[in-house]
């Protein structure tokens, strides 16, 4: 399990195109996803608060001065986008995405959206970038695309700029008897879908064999389920609710039935104190000798 597989299954269980990141609702229109941004949200506040920010990558002074060109590489709703505009206004930011729901009016002025499937190149000239930023495309890249992407972004990034990958281990740890039963079909699903769900073991390598980057820092920190988090306990217990949900889907229990066994799921990750690990790869783009 992990952190952005909610939204994956509910995707594939509904027919929707699950290689998009997530949809944005329109200001003042209400539509199905509402809910689904609504749990991002609330996914995205806990994960800054495991971090203690909205990155990691040491570049706060220059972010302050202002003047530096953010890349948001699916980038989905756009939250992390409009939280760096609001905190550094001074920067220029894009995101790029699949959903055409992203061009939206009430954006602030200083973020783009572009519509891009990140696969593909992605639509920006070459050292364009002083900053990119990558999160929750564990569902969405076979190993393959990673490599490609990673030499993507190393292509549109300036020398010396920063890259930082954000994702989860898409297993979790210390699971109590009934979600290890009832997740069963899950794995099973997902080993289906070619998808590595230990890719965070692969990433520092897939950055160092690029022979592009430099000062590569992994950064590690455990994401609770149940509500056994301290401060956090109520938001863990709200996310971890979806997920146990998400995960029912898979099983043989009726959904009438899933209120009382999210609930036993809930007091076994308690219990059991089940987790899983968010990984951060912070890094450098090597600086070219004749720039020096």
């Amino acid at each position: 399990m992990g952190i952005a597989f909610s939204k994956f299954i509910r995707a594939k269980k509904a027919g929707f195109d699950t290689t998009s990141q997530y949809l944005y609702t329109i200001t003042g229109t209400p539509n199905i996803y509402d809910r689904e941004q609504e749990n991002v949200a609330l996914r995205h506040n806990i994960v800054r608060e495991i971090w203690g920010s909205n990155f990691l990558s040491p570049i706060s002074c220059e972010l302050r001065q202002g003047g530096l060109r953010v890349l948001d590489v699916g980038c989905g709703f756009g939250i992390w986008l409009f939280e760096m505009s609001s905190e550094f206004p001074n920067c220029s930011y894009v995101g790029v995405d699949m959903s055409p729901q992203l061009f939206i009016a009430n954006k602030p002025k200083n973020v783009e959206f572009v519509l891009a499937d990140v696969k593909d190149e992605l639509p920006f000239p070459d050292d364009y970038f002083d900053f990119i930023f990558i999160r929750n495309m564990g569902f969405d890249l076979l190993e393959t695309q990673w490599i490609s992407l990673i030499l993507e972004c190393s292509r549109v990034l300036k020398s010396g700029g920063y890259f930082e990958i954000t994702e989860a281990e898409l297993r979790s740890m210390n699971d109590g008897p009934t979600l290890i039963k009832l997740s069963k079909k899950f794995h099973e699903y997902i080993a289906s879908t070619k998808i590595n769900t230990l890719i965070v073991e692969k990433i520092e390598n897939f950055l160092k064999s690029t022979n592009k980057f430099q000062d590569i820092v992994h950064h590690t920190r455990p994401f609770l389920e149940g509500s056994w988090g301290g401060t956090l306990k109520d938001s863990y217990k709200s996310y971890s609710t979806d997920i146990f949900r998400s995960v029912l889907k898979f099983s043989d229990v009726k959904e009438k039935d899933y209120d009382d066994t999210i609930k036993i799921l809930m007091d076994e990750a308690t219990v059991h104190k089940t987790y899983f690990n968010l990984h951060k790869f912070v890094s450098k783009k090597n600086i070219l000798l004749y720039e020096l």
